[in-house]
């Protein structure tokens, strides 16, 4: 065969252009037909005409499921994941157009993997000196850098043609150029948010966001609890901070924090008095946080309301932490 004979399409029968043959493994493949392909498919050269005649009769069928398509979800900005939960598929597309562009639409239930890599690119800034009559760009003391950061989104599937989906979050010129841009809080905060959509319930970014937010909830239930209690009935304490963290796990959702539970944190504080919460080991049981606190307390406040009236060394008869008449404190 010569270096310019013509060749025809394996696929289509057509007659294929100088520049226009694409090699299969056991034939040859025009250009038109390989446009055909998924965009995410990477073993054309490894591939025979007969996989390559599979794949194409699986790409026009997927013309179907585009038209049935109907976003419910989209995040991103320069390439975009858009989920129709009522099919339970999604498809990631750079087109404004992507019906024309005939997506691959794929199960939720193949999506196996989330992952975002950001990798930092950094080039050093210059200034320029005149030396002998020329311009030199020469180094800061010490050297200055300007940085930008891409945004590689990986999702791995289970799929008959491709099992990887690399994708730029941003386009370049959309890149952040510090950790502290608020387009680098933002581009993590929409990988985050297709690692939950694509894999509910077992996205680690998520999952550690909610642990954050849980904890931030409990806080809050706790100073709720004390605060609305009153700090001169330490006495009723202990119900305020039940109640508080109670409502702050409800609210934010943790009803299941590392093994303690609503129920196992609410036993664990009435018949445990939070024993194994942070070192609070003594004073913290139902009568601790009365005898505990509640003595502590009083003696900062200058009252002790469990205690009654006691006479001092020099005679003075006193109901506070201290004797009104010499001021030593009561034994």
């Amino acid at each position: 065969m010569g270096l310019f004979e013509k060749k025809f399409c394996d696929v289509c029968g057509e007659k294929i252009g100088m520049l226009g043959n694409r090699k299969l493994e056991d034939g040859n493949l025009c250009k038109d037909c390989a446009s055909k392909l998924s965009p995410f498919f990477s073993e054309r050269k490894h591939s025979t005409v007969d996989e390559i005649k599979q794949q194409l009769a699986y790409r026009e069928a997927n013309q179907q499921q585009v038209a049935n398509f109907r976003p419910t979800a989209s995040f991103g900005d320069h390439t975009k994941v858009h989920i129709d939960q009522n099919m339970g598929c999604f498809i990631v597309t750079g087109k404004t157009n992507w019906r024309d562009d005939n997506p691959d639409v794929i199960p939720l239930s193949l999506v196996t993997n989330c992952n975002l890599e950001v990798k930092e690119n950094r080039s050093e800034i210059y200034r320029e000196v005149q030396k002998d009559g020329r311009t030199e760009r020469v180094s800061f003391n010490p050297p200055k850098y300007e940085y930008h950061y891409d945004f590689k989104m990986k999702i791995t599937v289970n799929h008959d043609y491709f099992d990887e989906i690399d994708f730029d979050l941003c386009g370049y010129s959309e890149r952040p150029n510090s950790v502290n841009d608020a387009r680098y809080q933002r581009l993590q905060q929409v990988a985050m948010q297709i690692e939950n959509a694509l894999l509910p319930g077992r996205a680690t970014g998520m999952g550690m966001g909610m642990n954050n937010m849980g904890m931030g909830g409990m806080n809050m239930g706790m100073n709720q609890g004390m605060n609305g209690m009153g700090m001169n009935n330490m006495g009723g304490m202990n119900m305020g901070m039940n109640q508080g963290m109670n409502q702050g796990m409800n609210n934010m959702g943790m009803n299941n924090m590392n093994g303690m539970n609503q129920m196992g944190m609410n036993q664990g504080m009435n018949n445990q008095g939070m024993n194994n919460m942070g070192g609070m080991n003594q004073g913290m049981n139902n009568m601790g946080m009365n005898q505990g606190m509640g003595a502590q307390m009083g003696g900062m406040m200058g009252q002790n309301p469990a205690a009654g009236p006691w006479m001092c060394a020099c005679g003075t008869s006193n109901t506070g932490a201290f004797c009104e008449g010499c001021g030593n404190p009561r034994p």
